[in-house]
């Protein structure tokens, strides 16, 4: 299931599940005031919001509102409201459920960031492994290709011969134009930046990267398979990446 759909789901069972707590509390609302079953609807937007992030805990905070207007509060399957306090523990209801929601939201995000941080240091893990044990150069390709979402990459040596490509039957007899900064894959000259729901994104056409000066010099070209494009740890992450690559090649050719 992706992170939309978890998402969602969450919102369905948030409101739906305000409903259902407001008929379960239906016995209890003639032998204690509306405004402390509220308690029980804050503490199920807290979860919904710790679990399910900010749109979901936003929605049960509207629905548990709204239902204990309806079915808890005087009069009974009315949206009016009698008592002053009963109209405070609605208001009180809404706003703490609003603030639970926005509070979920910065849990989820930094909760994303430690994933994805996790997620990069495995990549980088992984690339080092696989140059230490002189993995082929097609298999360190196809599995950046796949990690960072790229469309293809093709690994040139100085006199532009193909050192390796991912995936099979890449764009070979095309190179990109722009060439990208090693440190931040921005393009090194004056141009239009594209930018994706993520973050940068790659030239129109791809990009090239050099790794490398003179001789030993490499370029890897990158074309995107995802229009998002890279967040800022991740263009670091694959920028590090394609510099243990180089300096790999490097001290192998060395050797050689």
């Amino acid at each position: 299931m992706g992170k939309q759909d978890d998402g969602l789901m969450w919102m369905v069972a948030g409101g739906f599940g305000s409903i259902i707590l407001a008929v379960l509390l239906i016995p209890l609302r003639t032998l204690t005031p509306a405004s402390n079953l509220a308690f029980v609807f804050l503490a199920f937007t807290i979860v919904v919001a710790e679990l399910g992030g900010r749109p979901a805990a936003f929605v049960t905070a509207l629905v548990s509102g709204m239902s204990l207007n309806f079915l808890l509060t005087q009069p009974y399957l009315s949206l009016t409201i009698e008592k002053w306090d009963d109209v405070i523990a609605f208001f009180a209801l809404l706003g703490c459920g609003l603030i639970a929601a926005w509070f979920g939201k910065r849990r989820a995000r930094v909760s994303e960031v430690v994933r994805r941080g996790r997620t990069e240091l495995d990549v980088l893990t992984r690339v080092v492994d696989q140059v230490t044990a002189d993995a082929p150069l097609d298999e360190i390709l196809a599995d950046l290709r796949t990690s960072f979402g790229l469309g293809a990459l093709v690994l040139r040596d100085a006199d532009d011969h193909i050192l390796g490509a991912a995936p099979v039957g890449a764009p070979t007899s095309s190179t990109p134009t722009t060439q990208l900064t090693p440190e931040t894959l921005l393009p090194s000259g004056a141009g239009r930046l594209r930018h994706g729901a993520r973050g940068l994104r790659l030239p129109d056409g791809g990009g090239r990267l050099v790794l490398g000066a003179g001789r030993d010099a490499v370029s890897l070209d990158l074309w995107e398979g995802d229009t998002q494009g890279f967040a800022l740890d991740e263009s670091r992450t694959l920028a590090i990446t394609a510099s243990i690559l180089g300096l790999h090649l490097s001290r192998r050719r060395g050797g050689g």
